[in-house]
């Protein structure tokens, strides 16, 4: 089979089974990363026959996109703020809506010199790709801190990949690892209903519940343990950042004006 027959095939059956709806990039980037073609080279190459074990490498990668496998824990890794960060299934996937977080605490940086917004610290941190992108973008030190060992692990990789200076990584339940104050706090913490959790996409099943479930009825109980932990771990005129759900903003925004921020 030559390389565009393949990738014709493959993105035929990603459409047939409702798999996701960039099925012709999912087919390519499959490609890539079986035969080391890339975008260039698939076209260059079209006619191209594909080894035996390049199409059994294909069929291995198909059947796990077919289960609705995400293509980021597939190829390995995501970009992220135009950069990319390794993920597995033991971190979320680094999302694009997430970066407006990213940029909320870059335009609160702008006017502020280091020593105002120094150290940073990425609670429930995963990969590390919120952290590791406002350290390289505000150039200030960075902690990273989750209570999974194997997404510490990871974002290990990422910040000796991504970082010139070393961070810290703090093993822990939110802020309970660390005595130090912070300028700024930033997480994208667990914040789904354990009902929410139940209607997710099938790709979003293959996440790690750990970072998805926000405990209680509202799943805001996280965020409310990190609000109040975060009025003892800020400096004066520090700042914390927060991603949550469209529907519990109010509910958040409340919870945040109560503890005076």
């Amino acid at each position: 089979m030559t390389v565009d027959a393949w990738k014709h095939d493959a993105a035929k059956q990603l459409k047939a089974n409702a798999v996701g709806t960039s099925w012709y990039l999912d087919a390519r980037l499959l490609l890539e990363a079986a035969t080391s073609l890339d975008q260039i080279q698939q076209i260059l190459h079209a006619q191209k026959e594909l080894a035996t074990g390049e199409l059994k490498t294909l069929e291995k990668l198909l059947v796990q996109r077919l289960e609705h496998k995400p293509m980021a824990y597939i190829l390995g890794y995501k970009e992220f703020f135009q950069r990319t960060f390794i993920v597995n299934e033991h971190t979320l996937i680094p999302r694009g809506d997430t970066e407006t977080l990213v940029e909320c605490v870059l335009e609160y940086a702008k006017d502020r010199n280091v020593s105002e917004t120094s150290p940073l610290i990425d609670v429930c941190c995963g990969s590390g790709a919120i952290g590791i992108t406002l350290a390289l973008e505000l150039s200030i030190p960075l902690t990273l801190s989750d209570i999974s060992l194997q997404a510490l692990e990871v974002a290990k990789t990422n910040a000796e990949t991504l970082l010139e200076d070393a961070c810290i990584l703090l093993h822990g339940d939110l802020l309970s690892s660390t005595g130090q104050k912070y300028g700024i706090i930033v997480s994208n913490p667990p914040y789904l209903t354990s009902q929410w959790c139940l209607e997710v996409s099938k790709e979003v099943s293959w996440e790690p519940v750990l970072a998805l479930e926000g405990l209680g009825e509202d799943g805001l109980t996280l965020i409310r343990r990190l609000v109040e932990q975060s009025t003892t771990h800020l400096k004066d005129g520090g700042a914390l950042f927060l991603e949550c759900d469209y529907r519990q903003v109010h509910e958040v925004a409340n919870l945040l004006e109560a503890h005076n921020f």
